[in-house]
């Protein structure tokens, strides 16, 4: 040991990094993403797509100005350390010092707390977002790197990992990689920031995957290929989002076993929530985050104004409409329609009259003193499709989400007339100024899972379904 120069570095400027990183990344989108939006918005001639590039833009803004998430899910929180052979870390314990930052910043921000115990035997909130997922590396030098990215579930269950034939040929991956991320169409909240990781194992492409969303470094190669699955992706997009559907791709690869060749895709939403800073002694640098912000010109509210409490006149819409709701909606996700569905099995009456109402699919954060609602927008409607067929043979009006629903429930939706809304998601801060009035009605002890009843003016929605 003699002849090296340790630095030491105390664990309260590591907690201060963490709790910044985390809060940044929620509320502030970082330059690069912002600058990728306003640049396909600028260059878009198509009315429908420069709205929901618009939509992002002044959602960026308002959380910036509001100081609330860009999303309601305010996710996993992965912490990638790199840390320096000559750091010694001094003042407490490395992992609880994150995990316990993580949980301060959550709760004094009122962020949405979206971990369970455990994914299958105890899925009781943590109701701290912890514990983190903390990936550490040891690197040469005397500093610290943090980088913090914030996962959202509904792009997380998009992503995937394929064990490919270690034979495959460049073109054969890049169909695959292409063939993965289309699968998932609508339901990860285009347009898309796509992290590849090929190589190692298969955990080990994972990570490189959520490492590539990073990195701006990458050899010309990963870059060539890169920028192919991107154009690829943008011509093959569903057609509202055909050359925007992927902002940006990113890959890293590595060495893995001369029988294996595999290929992990993270998919993340327009919202890339990631922000870093490098730690030297007591002084943190953070990454560049958003603060000039263009103006972006207002766009004509689309739609006519629909009232929820007139159900002849919803199911008079037709698909394609674009509509502005006013009057009161039910907000309930996953966890709320399986304890329904548990009391309609037992022939129970349900905590709330559904019959010509309208559920949206939604788990808002918490609210601040003196808000009416957290940030709030859609979950994946397609994950409620198992409980919905009961619910619309029951005369519920309709539903709000993002995504598409099964083919088979399409078909009982119109059979029992009712209305399948869709909604842009990751535009939270935007939608919250629709919501004037809010209340927990049922299951209160589920936090974000509860059910709410709302009172909305003017929430734009597209009628996806119609009798």
């Amino acid at each position: 040991m003699s002849g090296i120069n340790y630095k030491i570095i105390n664990l309260e400027t590591i907690e201060e990094a963490v709790y910044n990183l985390c809060f940044k990344a929620n509320v502030y989108l970082n330059k690069n993403s912002y600058s990728k939006i306003l640049s396909e918005y600028k260059s878009s001639k198509d009315k429908s797509q420069k709205e929901i590039l618009a939509n992002i833009l002044k959602n960026a803004k308002l959380a910036y100005d509001l100081k609330r998430p860009l999303c309601q899910d305010t996710g996993q929180v992965l912490v990638f350390l790199e840390i320096g052979q000559e750091v010694i870390i001094s003042g407490g314990d490395l992992k609880e010092g994150v995990n316990r930052t993580v949980q301060k910043c959550y709760c004094d921000n009122f962020f949405r707390k979206s971990v369970v115990i455990n994914a299958l035997f105890d899925r009781t909130n943590t109701k701290t977002n912890t514990p983190a997922i903390i990936y550490t590396d040891i690197v040469e030098g005397d500093k610290i790197r943090i980088d913090v990215l914030i996962k959202g579930a509904g792009s997380e269950n998009k992503s995937s990992v394929i064990m490919a034939l270690p034979t495959s040929t460049k073109e054969e991956i890049k169909d695959l990689i292409v063939n993965s991320v289309l699968s998932s169409g609508l339901n990860s909240c285009p347009p898309l920031f796509i992290g590849i990781g090929i190589g190692q194992t298969l955990e080990g492409s994972a990570v490189l995957s959520k490492k590539a969303l990073l990195k701006n470094e990458m050899s010309e190669e990963e870059k060539e290929f890169s920028q192919l699955i991107k154009k690829e992706l943008n011509n093959k997009a569903p057609n509202e989002y055909k050359g925007i559907y992927t902002l940006d791709v990113k890959m890293l690869s590595s060495s893995t076993h001369i029988a294996s060749m595999p290929v992990g895709i993270t998919i993340n939403c327009h919202s890339l929530r990631e922000l870093g800073c490098e730690i030297d002694g007591n002084k943190i640098t953070y990454d560049e985050t958003i603060t000039d912000f263009e103006e972006i010109k207002e766009t004509e509210e689309s739609g006519k104004e629909v009232f929820t409490g007139n159900s002849s006149e919803v199911r008079s819409l037709k698909e394609g409409e674009r509509v502005l709701l006013t009057g009161e909606i039910y907000v309930a996700r996953d966890e709320a329609h399986k304890r329904m569905y548990a009391l309609m099995k037992e022939n129970k009456p349900l905590p709330i009259e559904i019959k010509n109402k309208i559920i949206f699919y939604a788990g808002p954060c918490p609210s601040k003193p003196g808000e009416i609602t957290g940030p709030i927008g859609p979950t994946t409607a397609g994950r409620m499709d198992r409980y919905s067929f009961d619910l619309y043979k029951r005369g519920l009006l309709g539903t709000i989400g993002k995504g598409q629903r099964s083919p088979e429930l399409r078909e009982c939706i119109r059979e029992n007339r009712g209305v399948y809304f869709s909604m842009q998601g990751g535009i939270a801060s935007l939608v919250k100024q629709c919501v004037k009035r809010a209340e927990i009605i049922a299951f209160p002890e589920l936090g974000a899972e509860a059910i709410y009843k709302l009172y909305v003016e003017k929430m734009p929605v597209l009628v996806d379904i119609a009798p």
